[in-house]
C-alpha cells in the first residue's frame, strides 16, 4: 500500500505518510461488502420466488380439479333430473263430454247463440229431434206425438199452454227470436241427413 500524494510505501496500519505526513485512506470493505448483500438478496429474491410460483401452480391445479369435479356432480344431477321427469307417468287428458242435460235442456243456449255443426256433432237422431223441439217446448207448446209430450211432461221448466196446430199457426213466428228459428233449421237438417224420413217418433 502506498501514500497516494507521495508515492512511499507505507503500512495497512499508518494512519499518515511517514515521508510527507498526508493522511492515509484506509481502502474501505464497504464496497465488496454491499456487492455480496445485493447477491445474496438477489439470490434470496430467487427462491422466494420460485417456492411462491410452486405453491401458485399447485393452487391452480387444485382449484382446477375441484372445478371440473364440480361440473362432473352438476352434470350427473341434471342426467338423474331428466331421468326423473322422464319417468313421471303422463297425465292423461279426458275427452271433455257435452254436458247435454244443463238444467234438463239438451241444447241449453240454443236459444241464445248460434248453434254450429260443431255443436251438434255427436248428437243421436233421437238427441237432434228432441232438441230441435225443446226449442218449441220452452215456448209452451204441446205435442201430438205421445213420445215428445211424456219427455217434456218430465222435464221441471215444461209448461204445456198451447197445442201445437194453434202455436204452429199463431205463435211459432212471433214467440220464436232469430237464434231459436236459424237453431231449429240446422238441427232439423242435421237429422234429415242423417236419416231421410227424420227420427221415427212414436216407434216403439
Amino acid at each position: 500500500m502506498r501514500c497516494q500524494k507521495c508515492g512511499t510505501p507505507v503500512g495497512k496500519d499508518d494512519l499518515f505518510c511517514p515521508e510527507c505526513g498526508s493522511r492515509i485512506e484506509q481502502k474501505s470493505n464497504t464496497k465488496v461488502v454491499v456487492i455480496a448483500a445485493v447477491i445474496m438478496a438477489a439470490i434470496l429474491a430467487g427462491i422466494i420466488f420460485w417456492v411462491m410460483s410452486g405453491s401458485s401452480g399447485d393452487a391452480g391445479r387444485s382449484e382446477t380439479k375441484s372445478e371440473d369435479t364440480k361440473n362432473k356432480n352438476d352434470s350427473s344431477k341434471k342426467k338423474q333430473e331428466k331421468s326423473k321427469e322422464s319417468t313421471k307417468p303422463e297425465t292423461v287428458k279426458q275427452p271433455e263430454e257435452k254436458n247435454t242435460n244443463a238444467a234438463g235442456y239438451i241444447l241449453p243456449e240454443s236459444d241464445s247463440v248460434y248453434l254450429t255443426d260443431a255443436d251438434i256433432d255427436g248428437l243421436t237422431l233421437r238427441d237432434l229431434n228432441y232438441a230441435k223441439n225443446e226449442i218449441y217446448a220452452r215456448h209452451g207448446r204441446r205435442f201430438k206425438s205421445r213420445e215428445l209430450q211424456d219427455y217434456f211432461n218430465s222435464q221441471s221448466w215444461y209448461t204445456g199452454q198451447y197445442d201445437a196446430d194453434d202455436f204452429d199457426a199463431n205463435y211459432s213466428q212471433s214467440v220464436l227470436n232469430d237464434y231459436e228459428k236459424k237453431n231449429a233449421e240446422l238441427l232439423r237438417k242435421k237429422e234429415f241427413s242423417l236419416n231421410s224420413g227424420g227420427y221415427p217418433l212414436d216407434a216403439q
